[in-house]
């Protein structure tokens, strides 16, 4: 009888493990953008919620952290007219936002993400490089934050998350967490937004000068430490087949469980 026992408690202790390795689900992201495809202008939105964007002014697509990113060298990618999408952000009162960049010059603010609501002021959420090298950023209202610890550096690749819940703003960098400011402020519902790429308020305002961009992923969840680290290293695609996997393997465990 006991070693039955532990014959059965063996595979659900290693389902278990399996399947709370990473949480991340397809329903946490409203928008995301490979860049491994250029259809004439128009960016297609990989999360399949139809936010598609396009590249305004110069741009082409080189060699990004995984299959294409985009260079962008003056334009912008900016997602238009305004839609909905921002709507799960506010009811759930959290976001993160992450991309993967690469400077080739930088002079001044580069904006990296920016959300603008259409209600909204200016700047209501965005990640940006500011002059000193310092991650820079927004969430949920126009007061500017940065962390002067840490500095980008011109031709590296890094990966930039802002995990935001209303209470602070954290930023993560390659996979580590290096600082964080108090926000305090509750998330506005916003109904209507519009995202920009390559830019941090307007098509014209905080542009980068000459930036790769990839993996662009907008999440109206604050995603813990461990899963920016799987979306760092395994992408969207990845992440979301690591938890195709979990959910089969939860399936196989209740199917053992009959027996």
């Amino acid at each position: 009888m006991l070693r039955s026992l532990l014959l059965f408690s063996i595979p659900l202790m290693l389902v278990f493990m399996v399947s709370h390795g990473n949480a991340i689900e397809e329903g946490d992201i409203v928008v995301y953008y490979s860049f491994d495809k250029l259809d004439g202008k128009k960016f297609k939105d990989n999360s399949g919620n139809g936010n598609d964007a396009e590249l305004s002014g110069d741009g082409k697509l080189v060699d990004g952290q995984f299959g294409k990113a985009i260079n962008l060298t003056g334009g912008i990618v900016q997602m238009v007219p305004a839609n909905d999408f921002i709507v799960p952000i506010g009811e759930n009162g959290q976001i993160t936002m992450e991309a993967w960049f690469y400077l080739n010059e930088h002079a001044a603010y580069d904006g990296i993400i920016s959300i603008e609501a259409e209600a909204g002021g200016c700047c209501e959420f965005r990640t940006m490089v500011n002059p000193e090298f310092n991650p820079f950023w927004d969430a949920a209202h126009h007061v500017d934050k940065k962390l002067v610890g840490f500095q980008f550096e011109l031709k590296e690749w890094y990966h930039y998350v802002l995990v935001a819940d209303g209470k602070d703003g954290k930023i993560y960098v390659n996979g580590e967490f290096i600082g964080s400011q108090d926000e305090n402020f509750e998330f506005p519902k916003f109904k209507k937004a519009v995202i920009y790429i390559g830019a941090g308020e307007s098509p014209a305002h905080h542009k980068v000068e000459d930036a790769i961009i990839d993996e662009v992923v907008i999440y109206s969840k604050a995603l813990t430490e461990e899963e920016v680290k799987s979306s760092m290293e395994l992408s969207i695609p990845g992440v979301l087949s690591v938890e195709a996997n979990d959910k089969l393997a939860v399936t196989w465990g209740q199917m053992k469980s009959k027996f």
